[in-house]
């Protein structure tokens, strides 16, 4: 049986592949970092995913871009990857299907 061929990803221009190797780079900066930069790893990942959602790009194809970022950045442990890993993972949730409590500068919820 033949089955019709799906790319992985949507069809980009070369703008927004530049702007998505940008972000990846942002997230892949402060996952290099030593302590790594909470911060801007949140904003990075909120913002990745913000355009990846936007370019229809499906949130398991997002969890596995996050995870290989996460897999190839220097860590100190496994446990520390791991914790990063959960994190990652929450922000991308929250970023893809909606607001699930935080700010994104990691501060409790305003009002």
């Amino acid at each position: 049986m033949n089955r019709p061929f799906t790319p992985r990803a949507p069809t980009r221009t070369l703008a927004q592949h530049e702007d998505t190797q940008d972000l990846e780079s942002v997230i892949s900066a402060a996952l290099a970092a030593s302590p790594i930069d909470e911060s801007m790893l949140r904003r990075g990942v909120w913002t990745y995913v913000g355009e990846e959602r936007h370019a229809g790009t499906s949130p398991g194809r997002v969890i596995l871009t996050l995870t290989e970022l996460i897999e190839r950045s220097p860590s100190n442990s496994h446990m520390e990857q791991q914790a990063v890993m959960r994190r990652v993972i929450l922000w991308c949730v929250e970023a893809y299907f909606g607001h699930l409590g935080g700010e994104i500068d990691g501060g409790p919820p305003t009002g």
